[in-house]
C-alpha cells in the first residue's frame, strides 16, 4: 500500500528472488483484506491504516518498507528483517495454495504466441502482470489496454516499464471488462513499443531466430514509426518480400540490433508473420488482411492505397 508500480514491481521481483518459489508463487493483490501478507511503506498516513488492518486480523503478518527498501516486523521492533525470516514467512505463505493447486496444469501457450493469437481472433479480455503485479487490462475486442491501479500514474511509460521486463510478463484471460475510468490506451502501438524497448543489445523473441523469415502483412499504426526512419524503410523491404533480420538489415545498410527489435515489434503485434504463413494469407486471399483492432484510419487508408499500387503493378 503507498507506493507506485514501479516500487511495487522492484518489491515483488526482489520478494520471488528470495522466497525461491514458483514464477506464479507471489502475486500482488490491491484489496488489503485478500491479502496473506501486508507491506506497507514507512510513513505516517500508511502506518495507521497498517495498524487498523492489523487489528481486524492479528494473524496476518505486517511488514513495513522504508525509503532505502528495507523491511521490518513492527511487531518484533525497528531492526530490518534477514533474508532467511523473508524467506521462512513467504514460503509458510505459499504452502497451503501449494498443497491446493493439486496436479500441475499441462504447459501454458508461450506469452508471445498468447498474444498473437488473440489479435487475431480480434477477441477475448486478459490480464497483463510483470513480476506479481497487475499492470495492464487488454481489450483485445476493442484493441484498447486499461492501465491497472498504480500503472495508472505511469501512463507515459508503460512501454518503458513492461520492456526492460519482457521476459517476465504473464498474460492470464478474464472474464470481463474492468469498469474504470482509467486513460484508454491503443493496444497495437502499446505492444510494438514494449518490444522496442525489451534490452539494450535486442535479440530475437522465440520463436523467432536468426534464420526466421518475416513478411509484413501490412503497415503498422504510424505513430509507432515516427522518427524511425529505418523502421518505415523496413517497413516497405518486409512488404514486397520476406526476409531474416540480418538480410534486411545487410539490404538497408543498417544496424543489425535495430532490425531485430524491429521484427520483434512486427511479430509479437501481429503485423507480421513468418514467411510460410505470409504465402498462405497471399493464396488465401488477394485483399489484405483485416488491421489489428487499434489501428489508426490514417494507417488503413495508407494500406489500402499500397495495396491498389501493388495490384495495378502486377496487372
Amino acid at each position: 500500500m503507498g507506493s507506485d508500480v514501479q516500487t511495487e514491481v522492484a518489491l515483488m521481483r526482489r520478494l520471488q528472488r528470495i522466497a525461491a518459489l514458483p514464477a506464479d508463487g507471489l502475486t500482488l493483490v490491491q484489496d488489503p483484506g485478500a491479502c496473506d501478507l501486508l507491506v506497507l511503506h514507512e510513513v505516517r498516513t500508511t502506518r495507521q491504516a497498517g495498524t487498523r488492518l492489523a487489528q481486524q486480523r492479528p494473524e496476518r503478518p505486517l511488514w513495513l518498507i522504508d525509503a532505502g527498501g528495507r523491511l521490518s516486523d513492527p511487531r518484533q521492533g525497528a531492526a530490518p528483517l534477514h533474508e532467511q525470516a523473508i524467506r521462512e514467512v513467504l514460503q509458510a505463505l505459499h504452502a497451503p495454495h501449494a498443497d491446493a493447486d493439486g496436479a500441475p496444469a499441462g504447459p501454458a501457450l508461450p506469452f508471445v504466441e498468447q498474444v498473437r493469437e488473440l489479435l487475431q481472433a480480434r477477441r477475448g479480455q486478459a490480464v497483463l502482470s510483470l513480476d506479481g503485479v497487475d499492470v495492464l487490462h487488454l481489450d483485445f475486442a476493442a484493441g484498447q489496454a486499461v492501465p491497472l491501479h498504480s500503472a495508472r500514474q505511469a501512463v507515459e511509460n508503460v512501454p518503458g516499464l513492461l520492456g526492460p521486463g519482457f521476459d517476465r510478463l504473464v498474460l492470464r484471460q478474464v472474464p470481463t471488462v474492468p469498469a474504470s475510468q482509467a486513460p484508454r490506451l491503443p493496444l497495437t502501438p502499446l505492444l510494438w513499443q514494449t518490444a522496442l524497448r525489451m534490452r539494450m543489445v535486442p535479440r530475437l523473441i522465440a520463436p523467432l531466430t536468426e534464420a526466421t523469415a518475416l513478411r509484413m502483412r501490412q503497415w503498422p499504426d504510424f505513430r509507432v514509426l515516427a522518427h524511425r526512419h529505418d523502421d518505415f524503410r523496413l517497413c516497405s523491404l518486409l512488404l514486397k518480400q520476406a526476409m531474416t533480420a540480418t538480410e534486411a538489415a545487410a539490404q538497408l545498410d543498417m544496424d543489425p540490433g535495430a532490425a531485430r527489435a524491429f521484427f520483434n515489434a512486427a511479430y509479437l503485434s501481429g503485423h507480421a508473420v513468418l514467411e510460410g504463413e505470409a504465402d498462405a494469407l497471399g493464396a488465401a486471399s488477394a485483399d489484405a488482411p483485416p488491421p489489428p483492432p487499434g489501428t489508426s484510419p490514417l494507417a488503413r487508408l495508407w494500406q489500402r492505397l499500397r495495396g491498389n499500387a501493388r495490384r495495378r503493378a502486377g496487372d
